[in-house]
């Protein structure tokens, strides 16, 4: 892999100024090792002042996602340095006295490939001298991007990679997955709820119904009762007869009024 240089003059009275250096699309470690890759950074500072007397001037790296690189690369060009170093994965403050300097950084990860953005941020007023600066990735690099590119897609090359492996190191994808479980849950409870309202309601409706009459076949009768058929109606003041007495006194008027004839 060849080395990335980037030639930067730095402006004086540049309170918060941001340099997009490029970067390195990065594997994944294996085994039980986190350590993916190894980065060399080389600086040639010309400034009459020390890097340690400025700024400060400091090297970030944000990885690609979007809780890192993702929350700074549309606005890039807008943000504080401050929100910036919120943001990045990694800082590196360039203090150091010496014109020549070189340091390693050293890249962990272990969930799937992705790229790494490199940047210089000036959090102060600097001095207007030119600056070198070189990335040379030393162990671990599948691919390099130029300076001011890649803001939106990506240079790792396409591979076979799990998709969980992917997505669980992404924190959007729990606060998904805790979303999707919720609502699974507080639809399970609306359907225990409506039963036990539903077999409530029935409870009280069968409660309200009149009990069964005393005798089986009988129904009720409602209103005044009916004479019986045949009865008769006995008027005040009237004595009833007795039909056995009327038949005899009958009987006895008729022999009385017929006499006795011989033939």
């Amino acid at each position: 892999m060849k080395a990335q240089t980037q030639d930067l003059r730095l402006k004086p009275r540049t309170p918060s100024g941001a340099w997009h250096l490029g970067g390195f699309c990065f594997g994944q470690a294996t085994g039980d090792a986190t350590k993916a890759a190894e980065v060399r950074a080389h600086v040639e500072w010309e400034g009459q002042r020390g890097l340690n007397e400025m700024g400060p001037v400091k090297l970030v790296a944000f990885d690609a996602r979007e809780q890192r690189w993702g929350a700074v690369r549309d606005t890039w060009g807008k943000e504080a340095c401050e929100d910036k170093i919120d943001s990045a994965n990694m800082v590196r403050l360039l203090n150091k006295t010496k014109v020549k300097f070189n340091f390693r950084i050293q890249v962990h990860q272990t969930s799937a490939p992705r790229d790494w953005h490199f940047a210089l941020l000036t959090c102060g007023e600097v001095e207007q001298a030119p600056m070198v600066l070189r990335l040379e990735a030393t162990k671990g690099a599948l691919n390099m991007f130029a300076a001011n590119s890649n803001f939106d897609s990506s240079s790792c090359p396409v591979t076979n990679a799990s998709w969980f492996a992917a997505a669980s190191d992404d924190a959007g994808f729990w606060v998904l997955l805790v979303g999707a479980l919720l609502l699974g849950a507080s639809s399970v409870l609306c359907v225990l709820v409506c039963r036990q309202f539903r077999a409530k309601g029935k409870g009280e409706k069968s409660s309200l119904q009149l009990p069964p009459p005393a005798v089986s076949g009988a129904e009720p009768v409602i209103g005044r009762p009916c004479a019986a058929v045949g009865e008769e109606k006995i008027v005040d003041g009237q004595i009833r007869a007795n039909p056995q007495l009327s038949e005899a006194a009958t009987a006895n008027s008729s022999e009385m009024a017929s006499p006795e004839s011989d033939v």
